[in-house]
């Protein structure tokens, strides 16, 4: 069954596709997407990451183009790609500009720690998402290139995320001791450009695993997880730093170390071939993107603006073109992205 709607006026302006990130200083000579890696780091490239919803169940079966990983039912936040963050590798690019934005404030950071001066350290780190965040929108929801508020909350919620973590005594113990671990590890060249772990790797995979459990504990006591605009289920957060984490060491390890890994965390079998199946064909009434949804997907989420589309009540033409138009969730009004023109509910 293919519910194609009919397109809309062919003499009516699409709307513009989002603009790409530009080079800069932060991103210079990393990969870009159509670069030739190593084979090791562009593993999984035509396959997608299966995830099941913790609120309704679904699985995920349709490929996404972000990173943010998205229900394709009920539009809830499932999970993280950490590949598709990063030029369809897991190369690592998004936290090498990340700490190459980092560096040059760390010595603010540290007399912030040292002198305990919250504030301050708050100044730093909403410099560093927000620089970062315009570095790499791909990074995280698609909201943050469209939705000048959810980017405004995004940042707050990342900002007090890190204050949380890395003011507190704990975890800056449990940084040192990171630290000291990662600084015994040794990279063996690979050919191709590769590198694979040596040491006691095991032992600071769950160093770090136990460190991410009482960081987003301490983020639950404090009413930090509350604060992402994303408002994902229960526990995703912390599936989504167990996947980024995982891609990123996987390509550092032998495959019977790679399958160990999944195995510790949870996530063997992540990776699948997509399979053929009906798909509807719907328009997003935020941004005229054409979205392909599931038969059955009652909310989605648009993977160029971002916005939760309201599938199951069907669409709406506009009134001057003629263009289909699923609206935003709760949204009754709203300006067609083809004409302008306003469109409301019927």
């Amino acid at each position: 069954m293919d519910l194609r709607q009919p397109e809309p006026d062919p003499s009516a302006t699409p709307p513009p596709a989002p603009l790409a990130p530009r080079p800069s200083a932060f991103s210079a000579g990393l990969p870009v997407h159509g670069d030739v890696v190593p084979t090791s780091l562009s593993a999984f490239s035509g396959f997608i990451k299966r995830s099941t919803c913790v609120r309704c169940g679904a699985p995920k079966t349709l490929p996404s183009s972000t990173a943010y990983l998205y229900c394709d039912y009920c539009g809830s936040l499932v999970d993280y790609d950490f590949r598709l963050a990063n030029a369809g590798t897991n190369a690592g690019i998004t936290n090498t500009i990340y700490a190459r934005i980092v560096d040059p404030c760390r010595p603010d950071m540290e007399r912030a720690k040292a002198t305990g001066n919250y504030d301050e350290y708050r100044r730093v780190m909403r410099y560093v998402y927000s620089r970062w965040i315009d570095e790499c929108p791909q990074a995280m929801s698609p909201r943050v290139r469209t939705d000048a508020d959810f980017r405004d909350r995004m940042v707050a919620y990342c900002v007090e995320s890190t204050v949380c973590k890395d003011m507190d005594p704990v975890q800056q113990q449990m940084d040192a001791q990171m630290n000291a671990l990662i600084a015994g590890l040794q990279r063996i060249p690979q050919p191709g450009g590769a590198w694979l772990f040596a040491g006691d790797f095991w032992t600071m995979a769950a160093h770090w695993k136990e460190q991410m459990r009482l960081a987003y504990a301490a983020m639950d006591h404090h009413g930090i997880t509350a604060l992402d605009p994303d408002d994902p289920p229960p526990g995703v957060a912390v599936k989504m730093e167990h996947s980024a984490s995982c891609q990123a060491w996987l390509p550092h390890l032998s495959a019977e170390d790679g399958k160990r890994l999944l195995d510790e965390f949870g996530l063997s079998g992540d990776y699948v071939q997509p399979k053929q199946q009906t798909i509807e064909h719907h328009r997003c009434g935020g941004c005229g993107a054409e979205l392909q949804t599931v038969v059955g997907a009652r909310v989605v989420v648009c993977e160029q603006c971002g916005r939760q589309i309201d599938i199951q009540t069907g669409a709406a033409p506009c009134r001057t073109c003629g263009a289909p138009l699923n609206f935003p969730v709760a949204q009754a009004r709203l300006n067609c992205p083809y004409c302008q023109a306003e469109t409301q509910r019927v």
